[in-house]
């Protein structure tokens, strides 16, 4: 019973994906009569403050905010300063899913002027977060899908031709690659956000620190289980983080419960089928039609009504990076179909790969919906 309460203390709650800021006062590009007492920021969903959550620098430079005030989907931090000019406000939050967010906007106090920091206003945005930390957010993602898949994958098509000493390597290879994708995870999370202490410690603190902690047990879990030679108790621990996977991933916010376990069929299908194709490629075996048939259709099945609620299959999917790293996507997977239909089992691997690729670039951008 003790276990079971410091599990569900730990498994963070699902919500909305990739705040955004909705509202602002001062709103950005404003020029006001006088220095405001407060900056408030309004976001579309409730939102936790990464390290000082909000800095606003004078004219002259110096870091004017105070502590921030956190109410929902409401931070506020007061104003301490005289100067008149231009003023650059820096924030950073992340969701309840684990995404991160930030940005940056200028706001003038009777005249515009120089600010030593007003290149960050104008700084690259990639989603909600910079180039390096969504780059770094899909390599991470590759990393852990493409673990997850020659864990568990593996395991999975050993366990059904009864061959499981086959393929000793190719686990361990997955099993090192879901530990190494957790500290790539972390540093596209700081580098989404800000390289600075406090701002480890509150993402290390988030649900993204919790999911972090979770997902690396978990592989280390697998990896003794591997040990035992005994399939059920290795695919019970990948359930385990299709589930994580699932919790940290793009909410549906008219269904968040449902969403969460379709993004976890998702991943577990994916993992099963490229791990499947991995180790048929190594140990052929007749049984792989059926198995094949089976986990790219719960993949296939699940991903179309994922993207159906993330875009509505409408205008969305031509007009937003999300939408145009899923079609890449599915371009991506039909024709790894098409390799299989030809009997290219090795070109069906590689572009298994190339899908696993997409769907991190996927999951790292938020959706339009």
């Amino acid at each position: 019973m003790a276990a079971v309460a410091v599990a569900a203390a730990l498994i963070p709650q699902a919500a909305l994906a990739h705040a955004r800021l909705l509202q602002s006062d001062p709103a950005p590009n404003a020029t006001v009569a006088s220095v405001p007492a407060h900056v408030t920021l309004i976001f579309t969903e409730p939102v936790a403050p990464a390290g000082a959550g909000i800095k606003v620098y004078s004219p002259s430079g110096g870091q004017v905010a105070g502590d921030v005030l956190s109410r929902g989907a409401v931070l506020s931090a007061a104003i301490d300063s005289t100067d008149a000019g231009t003023y650059v406000v820096l924030w950073q939050v992340y969701a309840a899913d684990t995404h991160p967010s930030r940005g940056a906007f200028e706001f003038a106090v009777v005249h515009p002027s120089s600010n030593p920091f007003a290149s960050l206003a104008d700084a690259p945005q990639a989603g909600t977060a910079t180039p390096l930390g969504l780059g770094l957010q899909a390599i991470a993602r590759l990393v852990h899908f493409a673990g997850f898949a020659l864990v568990f994958g593996v395991v999975a098509y050993g366990a059904l031709i009864r061959r499981a000493e086959t393929f000793g390597r190719l686990v361990g290879v997955g099993v090192v690659l879901l530990v190494v994708a957790e500290p790539v995870a972390l540093l596209g999370q700081l580098a989404s956000l800000s390289f600075d202490g406090d701002t480890a410690i509150a993402v290390l603190g988030s649900n993204f620190g919790r999911i972090l902690g979770l997902r690396l047990g978990a592989a280390l879990l697998a990896w003794t289980l591997v040990a035992s030679e005994r399939s059920w108790p290795v695919l019970a621990a990948g359930g385990a983080i299709a589930v994580l996977d699932g919790v940290g991933a793009h909410a549906i916010s008219a269904l968040p419960v449902v969403g969460q376990v379709l993004v976890a069929i998702h991943v577990g299908a994916i993992g099963l089928w490229v791990g499947g194709i991995a180790a048929f490629v190594a140990s052929p075996s007749p049984r792989f039609g059926r198995y094949a048939l089976v986990t790219f259709g719960a993949a296939a099945v699940s991903g179309l009504l994922l993207a159906f609620a993330h875009t509505g299959l409408g205008e969305a999917l031509l007009t937003t990076d999300y939408g145009r790293a899923l079609l890449l996507k599915v371009f991506i997977v039909s024709a790894a179909v098409v390799a299989a239909l030809v009997g290219r089992r090795r070109l069906e691997l590689g572009l298994a790969i190339a899908a696993i690729a997409g769907a991190g670039l996927v999951a790292s951008l938020p959706p339009p919906a």
